[in-house]
């Protein structure tokens, strides 16, 4: 088909000139790509998808190019280009939301068809639509780079009114995503059942503590004794005879030549 008979929904102006040379490069050395286009019916096509590609290819001077050919009524042809642009192209988190959001709220998809449809499971569609629900602030840091969807995603469950002030504290300590987990749920939940959820980890620390000076107990056959907790300490071990050092000395002997 001769490309000047295709037509895309965006200019090329909306593209990197660099970026679309070295695509151009790309293609003339490994083959072009096939265009999906729908016929307009009147010799014109209007391009489906892979805008950048087309763009690329214009630059790199072909006058054909291969293309399989749509005939979609108006809506079809939008739904099948929001599905191509999930599937294949590089889009940012927000765009892929308002683009799933799209199929959803204008052509009567569910999550499960937007999964099944660009390759994903059903809980990542459902994750990426959650970061629609946030602050609109906080959605441009998203878009601007300053803050992942990662980290973002996190704050869904935080009352809009705080979420900036989360994110904003996230850029200036460089919070990971898990430091940004514990942040959120130290604000979720109730100082008492954090309280709890601590003595219960301390709890349990001290039994594995116990557990460990048992079983130094039973291989050492001595006194062991420890003073500390999981951080730090002091573990005491007891001797009352020579032949209480010999069998120290053999158990490290075995450590040493195990190493």
């Amino acid at each position: 088909m001769p490309i000047s008979l295709i037509d895309a929904s965006l200019p090329e102006e909306d593209f990197d000139k660099k970026e679309l040379k070295n695509r151009a490069a790309y293609f003339l050395l490994n083959g072009e790509p096939e265009l999906s286009v729908n016929d307009t019916g009147n010799g014109r096509y209007a391009l489906l998808a892979a805008e950048r590609d087309f763009y690329a290819l214009k630059a790199s001077g072909v006058r054909e190019i291969q293309a399989r050919v749509y005939a979609f009524t108006d809506e079809h042809a939008e739904a099948f280009s929001i599905v191509e642009k999930l599937k294949n192209e590089r889009l940012g988190a927000m765009e892929e939301g308002y683009l799933m959001k799209r199929l959803i709220s204008d052509h009567a998809f569910t999550q499960d068809d937007v999964a099944a449809l660009i390759g994903r499971s059903r809980p990542a569609v459902a994750n990426t639509l959650r970061l629609l629900t946030l602050d609109a602030q906080v959605v441009g840091l998203i878009e601007s780079g300053r803050l992942s969807a990662g980290h973002a995603r996190t704050l869904v469950k935080v009352p809009k009114e705080k979420q900036l002030a989360f994110a904003e504290e996230a850029i200036r300590r460089d919070f990971s995503v898990r430091e940004m987990e514990r942040a959120v749920k130290a604000f979720l939940t109730p100082p008492e059942i954090l309280q709890k959820e601590k003595e219960a980890k301390a709890a349990a620390k001290s039994e594995e503590l116990k557990a460990l000076v048992e079983r130094m107990r039973a291989v050492l056959g001595t006194k062991v004794s420890l003073i500390g907790n999981a951080k730090k300490g002091r573990i005491y071990i007891d001797y009352y005879s020579p032949e209480d050092l010999y069998r120290f000395e053999e158990f490290l002997e075995i450590i040493e030549n195990n190493r």
